[in-house]
């Protein structure tokens, strides 16, 4: 996992354990890399992680001791499902959308086809096949179950294609869509949803590929029509629940959506500061009483978000820099706040 990408979990940990901790009673344990720093102001028990140690292992036993679970992690390779499944056997609540839902919001290509069927615009959406020439046009080749655009590459006329190799795992193929690159930050329960920022991505080319350099949540007026389109992916994925993320292209045709997010994104970071909501109270409350927020609730102040390259320094000694840890889980709960299941 590159430094892009640990940075950006790093963010959203640190956002979440901000809102969780201004919360009255709720407390906090924290699953950590041990090539990792201390979050900052964080002064909570850490169960950290050495890197021969299996950190899924180390997650599955510390709910034992915790009410409630929220994990932050990708879901290349299926590490979201299975942290979501073992929550679920361990009959602990789960903050976030269940496994089933994440197994399909992981894949691009099953997300494209659910949003279809429902009449949703999705960026078309193709598995490739190793034969043949490549199609005319420009496209974009990425991994079906790909993060952060990594491994995520344009084909274009006028350069050398350049397909993956069989073995580097299913790809898939989407026309290049030329347009403003959007995402929304979208609460979800049972088919409904609220949303809470759209906002404007800082998306390059980056040599054949794309670097997202930040962000500007709530950069973009919020409008019907982005309010319809969230509410269009809660009626395709009705398990979505709880904060999730929808990445789309606004082009001269209109929206589409490029993939579903059913887990924290980097835009989670700058919401409380942008809404004047505290989202994890949100999802908490969501959770308690099945209530979602009221259609536009809190303001929409634009917050600007911007990565460097630079991974973080480790204070808790065993750092290896050319090693790059998993994303961190948090957990939260073991305060009497968490005793009824979903």
């Amino acid at each position: 996992m590159g430094p892009a990408l640990v940075q950006e979990g790093e963010l959203m940990l640190q956002a979440l354990l901000w809102d969780l901790l201004a919360i009255p009673g709720v407390k906090v344990v924290v699953l950590r890399d041990r090539r990792l720093p201390i979050p900052a102001g964080f002064s909570g028990p850490i169960q950290w992680v050495a890197v021969e140690r299996d950190p899924e292992a180390l997650f599955a036993e510390l709910l034992g001791s915790c009410d409630a679970a929220w994990p932050i992690a990708p879901e290349t390779g299926g590490v979201l499902e299975r942290l979501c499944r073992t929550v679920a056997l361990a009959h602990k609540p789960l903050l976030n959308s269940p496994a089933e839902t994440v197994a399909i919001a992981a894949s691009k290509l099953a997300t494209a086809r659910c949003l279809e069927a429902a009449g949703v615009a999705a960026v078309p959406t193709e598995l490739y096949r190793p034969t043949g020439a490549p199609p005319p046009g420009a496209w974009v080749v990425k991994p079906d179950d790909g993060v952060g655009g990594q491994g995520t590459y344009v084909i274009e006329p006028a350069r050398p294609a350049r397909w993956p190799d069989r073995r580097a795992g299913r790809h898939v193929l989407q026309p290049l869509i030329e347009g403003e690159a959007l995402s929304l930050s979208v609460l979800f329960a049972n088919g409904q949803s609220r949303l809470l920022g759209s906002n404007r991505q800082q998306v390059v080319r980056d040599g054949a590929g794309f670097t997202l350099q930040g962000l500007t949540v709530n950069g973009v007026a919020e409008d019907a029509q982005l309010r319809a389109l969230a509410a269009g992916v809660g009626r395709a994925l009705p398990g979505l629940w709880g904060y999730a993320g929808i990445d789309l292209i606004r082009s001269a045709a209109g929206l589409w959506v490029l993939e579903v997010n059913p887990r924290l994104t980097t835009a989670y970071v700058g919401l409380r500061r942008s809404t004047g909501l505290n989202p994890a109270a949100l999802v908490l409350d969501l959770w308690r009483h099945g209530v979602l927020p009221e259609p536009g609730a809190g303001r929409r102040d634009p917050v600007a978000i911007h990565f460097t390259a630079e991974l973080p320094a480790s204070t808790a000694g065993d750092a290896r820099r050319d090693e790059h840890p998993e994303c961190p889980a948090a957990v939260a709960g073991d305060d009497g706040l968490f005793h009824r299941e979903r």
